[in-house]
């Protein structure tokens, strides 16, 4: 399961203010020790979409989003790191953890982004994804099953496998199967993927044309392999759930623009 963040498998670096919109999701301690579970996609300036189940960590709960980070192992790179702390977190109702449909939430940061070139946020997409071959997975997740998280911002090209998902009969967190409605099936016949670590982060479409250069299209949730050929990994469809995040916006007075 790919639960609590996941390593892109077969990625690259990603550029300078290549993808703003990225955020990574911790628990900071009293101790000022961070633990860093997830990924994230800014989508206004103070709402940060990732995955429900990246709200039940072991380790504690979400208490810290950096913004602006390329390289954590690096204080010199072109970056513009920035910690948040978290006002509020929304989980679907209907997730019921730990079965990991509607694995979707909403994070409010406590207090307004400031946008540059290191911090934008993505758009919601304005289609199902159904007529995408190819979308972006970024994260900072494991490189390989097992292996451990990256430094740096990683980058990945993943295909669309439609809506016959031929791993998720396999996935016990998927007792009724793949829901094609809700989920999107993505992965590749190569050693690429998303794993361990990038739970909650994105899958982009790209569009190139500002002020919508990423349309979100998935967030990363469950799989049972990291990088193993043609066995694609879960993603929430973010199209599904389009009214779903305009009513917590209306209901909770999110600020949206």
């Amino acid at each position: 399961m790919k639960a609590f963040g996941a390593q892109v498998v077969g990625g690259k670096p990603a550029r300078a203010k290549e993808f703003a919109p990225m955020a990574r999701l911790g628990n900071r301690n009293e101790n000022n020790v961070t633990k860093w579970l997830c990924g994230g996609t800014l989508i206004s300036n103070r709402l940060v979409l990732t995955a429900a189940h990246c709200l039940y960590s072991d380790v504690g709960a979400v208490n810290v989003v950096r913004l602006g980070e390329l390289d954590f192992a690096i204080q010199t790179d072109d970056a513009d790191p920035e910690d948040f702390g978290v006002q509020n977190t929304i989980e679907h109702a209907d997730f019921k953890y730990p079965e990991l449909y509607n694995d979707i939430a909403l994070i409010q940061l406590n207090r307004i982004v400031r946008f540059n070139a290191y911090k934008q946020p993505a758009c919601l997409p304005v289609d199902n994804g159904d007529r995408v071959d190819n979308f972006i997975a970024t994260g900072w997740g494991d490189t390989k099953l097992a292996g451990r998280a990256s430094t740096r911002l990683l980058k990945v090209e993943l295909n669309n496998y439609g809506n016959d998902c031929p791993t998720a009969k396999d996935i016990e967190e998927l007792p009724n199967g793949f829901n094609a409605s809700t989920q999107l099936c993505i992965g590749s016949s190569e050693q690429k993927d998303t794993c361990n670590g990038d739970s909650g982060g994105p899958v982009f479409k790209f569009n190139g044309q500002r002020p919508c250069t990423y349309y979100v299209m998935g967030i990363t949730s469950i799989g049972i392999a990291c990088g193993e050929p043609n066995k694609p990994t879960i993603y929430t469809r973010v199209h599904f759930y389009l009214d779903w995040i305009r009513q917590q916006i209306e209901k909770n007075k999110l600020i949206w623009s």
